[in-house]
């Protein structure tokens, strides 16, 4: 169905444009040669393509293999290769692409795939150090200059989605919830029982908000932990399905997703998930969404992807070598599969705006670190969820019988972490 709409869409530019040649006299003689010359990315109008003033993409990738044969792709942590980019790299270069969604790097061995997308720093690290990825990088193939990985030499990095808290902003609104500002905001009366989020001891995703947490509260991160009052559900996509606007998210975003449920919403409001959420859950207008990432909350996500063998198939290696390239990177931005690695290719997509990322694409990956140090943090978050502190608020069952169109996140606790009283909401 894609390709029909944009061979319609093509078709009807070509008839506009034959239309105002036969209507106008002449032509500037500033006018490109060809004004079709540049190919049309799908899902990219043409006024996106001249809006973008021409803009090319400024990395030098290298050119991807051509060959046949399946690729297949383990997406990491609700990392996306939507179906369109798919296809823009099988019509490049022959390769067609089979994607296996996995939580964290512990499932990788088990996807039997070519290379693995949507690895962050620690991700990279992990990874590497337990011999799930290659030890060398893909021939002919860098990463850019910031984003080299000491310690994950086959890591090259093509995109960003940092992880976030994603607030459902309708439901804050008309539930007169305050939209938190800060990490300590969390843990505030009213909004502690309102978040969800994904196990940190086996998603990526989680493990990435342990690890912002423990940078912005050092030693009191078992003290933050304690005052929290989390739904934690096994993957990302059980998360999604307890998001209050889980039913918004689209269905070719959670089918790249462990875990997730078609069409379901569930009561809680806030949950921790990737920047790319907030695209994937847009309006019906496409320029708005329903949710909304707490920036205050981010931890920066540089994306990589790797070869799990060395020598990499020749499959892997023209996949990595692609998703450099001017066409991909547009792609996984019109999407909003991911924020491009080559920023100027943002302009005028669902990457710019609705994921929230501003200024340099390349910054430094917030999640590379100690992997003991990981350890120690993760450690600290189980054993301080275990032992939650008492916190005078309003009973949520009395707030809901006081005004019926409230809707608390109470609705869904038989799936909490087994270490949390469901039922301690902090009310003494």
């Amino acid at each position: 169905m894609a390709r029909v709409r944009s061979f319609f869409a093509l078709s009807a530019l070509v008839i506009v444009a034959t239309t105002v040649a036969a209507c106008t006299p002449s032509v500037s003689s500033s006018a490109p040669q060809d004004p079709f010359a540049a190919p049309i990315v799908p899902g990219q109008s043409a006024r996106a393509s001249t809006s973008n003033g021409g803009v090319r993409g400024t990395i030098n990738a290298p050119t991807p293999r051509t060959g046949s044969g399946v690729v297949t792709v383990a997406l990491v942590g609700g990392a996306q290769l939507p179906t369109e980019t798919a296809q823009e790299f099988t019509k490049a270069t022959g390769f067609s692409i089979a994607v296996v969604p996995v939580d964290g790097v512990d499932s990788i061995a088990q996807a039997d795939a070519d290379v693995v997308l949507g690895l962050d720093g620690a991700d990279a690290l992990q990874a590497a150090a337990a011999g799930t990825i290659a030890s060398v990088a893909p021939q002919d193939t860098t990463t850019l200059t910031g984003t080299v990985l000491e310690g994950a030499p086959a890591a090259v990095a093509y995109g960003r989605d940092d992880v976030c808290v994603i607030a459902d902003k309708s439901w804050m609104s008309a539930n007169s919830r305050p939209l938190p500002t800060s990490f300590h905001d969390l843990t505030a009366p009213r909004v502690r029982a309102l978040l969800a989020l994904p196990d940190p001891a086996s998603s990526s995703v989680g493990r990435a908000f342990v690890q912002e947490a423990a940078a912005q509260t050092g030693e009191g991160l078992g003290t933050f932990v304690q005052s929290l009052n989390p739904r934690v559900d096994a993957s990302l996509g059980e998360t999604i399905s307890a998001w209050s606007a889980g039913a918004h998210v689209s269905d070719s975003y959670l089918s790249e997703v462990e875990g997730s449920a078609s069409g379901t919403s569930g009561s809680y409001p806030l949950v921790v998930a990737p920047r790319s959420l907030a695209a994937a859950a847009a309006t019906n207008t496409g320029a708005d969404s329903y949710g909304t990432a707490v920036s205050s909350t981010c931890i920066a996500r540089i994306m990589y992807a790797a070869a799990v063998s060395a020598p990499a198939t020749d499959g892997a290696e023209s996949l990595i070598a692609w998703l450099q390239g001017q066409v991909a990177q547009r792609s996984l931005a019109t999407t909003g599969a991911a924020y491009p690695i080559d920023g100027v290719l943002a302009t005028d997509t669902k990457a710019a705006w609705l994921m929230g990322i501003s200024g340099e694409t390349v910054v430094a990956d917030e999640t590379v670190g100690s992997l003991d140090a990981l350890d120690a943090w993760l450690s600290t978050w189980k054993s301080a969820l275990a032992s939650p502190v008492s916190i005078a608020t309003t009973d949520p069952a009395e707030e809901s019988a006081a005004n019926p169109d409230v809707t608390t996140a109470r609705d869904e606790t038989s799936e909490q972490d087994p270490g949390v009283d469901p039922d301690d909401d902090g009310d003494e």
